[in-house]
């Protein structure tokens, strides 16, 4: 015979089925609420939302003995604090409890029992007499409120949690290693010491990334250069690291991707100055976002790399090189890691990212010719003359080495190095900054 503990789970589980549909919609305009509440703060990084699962309810009942303390099924579904859940995530810690004044601020009108309404939506309300933050069993803080939701039919509970980064991987590894974990009951004392020193370092974490935004967020216009090395600098190494792994899993072994992943980022830096007017901070929040949600996604290094159109390219040099690529894209591992790099990052087709990197390639060689036309009064034709010999230069060496280290490395670093020996030298014609080159460029040495 089943015992009335299961019989009784099974009936609130029905209760949740047949509620389905109101929660469903209930979630929805949930999300859309107080999303409009803080769509205008950029500390807001994400709002996620849940439908408790049965197996999730299940173990629920059972862990906090509801059988006991609501022995009616309707009354136990009735006070489910968390049938719906909202996760507010933000990026610091401080930012929590900007986030919590801002949502409170909406709940104005006192509908009894500790809970406040909304004047732009009188269904849903908060409870703001509970102090925040709570203090968990585990002796830590969460900004945590109970709601309601009040419907035509039915007066649901909902959950809302404001968290920040390292709060939100502290709280998975709490919920999975210590909450659901029965043989840490064993060893409890050693678990958490572990777990308070992780926090230690996480809150240590937490400061470092802040100190970091609001420099970044806050430089001047004069600080802007070394502002977005640096960052450049950052977002290559964390774009090497999530590869680096996603390389070791689809194939077994590491290779060496730092070139391609610095050429990376100041690829994605172009496009993102081309797009839209951004400020650095906001370039290291967007781009961190997008790298992050990489992580869940195959690289399928296996497969070709299919440019269904002939490309539309600038000029000849860029028709050239472009060509020669072409021909490596789906032979040579390095090319094909490189644009598999930047195809699973960037959302646009591999034809446009194909023809968008030959116009960074181009962009960047027109800079360093640039800086030469600068420096001397040559005539427009004398310029268009001594520029097309220039790229021939790089065409054929690039023919001889036709890979991204030398094209976007080392082929630069021997433009600087012309360019300081122009700075020494008498330079009077064309034909002196041409054999200048024959001589000083040697890229692959």
């Amino acid at each position: 015979m089943k015992l009335e503990l299961f019989k009784y789970i099974d009936d609130v589980l029905d209760l949740l089925e047949y509620h389905r549909l109101e929660l469903v919609s209930m979630n929805k305009e949930l999300k859309t609420f107080f999303n409009d509440i803080l769509a205008d703060d950029e500390g807001l990084l994400n709002l996620s939302t849940r439908i408790k699962s049965q197996s999730s309810l299940r173990e629920k009942l059972i862990r906090k003995n509801y059988f006991m303390n609501y022995p009616n099924p309707f009354d136990a579904f009735n006070n489910i604090p968390d049938l719906v859940g909202l996760r507010v995530e933000c990026r610091f810690i401080k930012d929590e409890v900007e986030m919590y004044k801002k949502i409170i601020r909406d709940f104005t009108l006192y509908m009894g029992d500790g809970y406040y309404a909304s004047k732009s939506n009188p269904g849903i309300l908060l409870n703001l007499e509970d102090e925040q933050p709570q203090i968990l069993n585990n002796g830590f803080k969460i900004y945590k409120l109970d709601g309601r939701f009040i419907s035509r039919n039915y007066s649901y509970a909902f959950e809302l949690q404001i968290k920040s980064l390292v709060n939100l991987f502290w709280g998975e590894i709490d919920h999975k290693i210590l909450y659901k974990n029965y043989n840490y009951m064993i060893i409890e004392d050693f678990f958490r010491d572990i777990m308070n020193s992780i926090i230690d370092n996480l809150f240590m974490v937490d400061k470092q990334l802040m100190i970091l935004y609001d420099h970044v967020t806050n430089s001047d216009a004069s600080a802007k250069v070394p502002a977005e090395k640096q960052l450049k600098v950052l977002l290559s190494k964390i774009v090497n690291d999530v590869f680096i792994n996603k390389i070791y899993e689809e194939i077994g072994f590491v290779i060496n991707i730092k070139t391609s992943t610095d050429v990376i980022v100041e690829y994605i830096f172009m496009k993102l100055k081309k797009n839209r007017d951004l400020s650095y901070g906001e370039d290291f929040i967007a781009l961190i976002n997008k790298i992050n949600n990489i992580r869940k996604v195959d690289m399928n290094l296996e497969e070709y790399i299919n440019i269904k159109n002939k490309p539309k390219f600038y000029d000849e040099f860029t028709a050239t090189i472009g060509n020669q690529i072409l021909s490596s894209l789906n032979k040579d591992f390095e090319w094909n890691i490189f644009f598999k790099i930047i195809t699973t990052i960037d959302d646009a087709s591999d034809d446009e990212i194909f023809e968008d990197f030959m116009h960074f390639v181009r962009y960047e060689y027109t800079l360093l010719i640039m800086e030469i036309f600068d420096r001397y009064a040559f005539s427009k034709e004398e310029e268009n003359d001594l520029e097309a010999f220039i790229l021939n230069i790089v065409i054929k060496k690039f023919k001889e080495h036709p890979n991204i280290d030398y094209l976007m490395v080392k082929s630069i670093e021997a433009f600087h190095r012309i360019l300081k020996v122009l700075e020494d030298l008498n330079v009077k014609s064309p034909q002196d900054i041409k054999e200048i080159f024959i001589k000083e460029y040697k890229p692959c040495k």
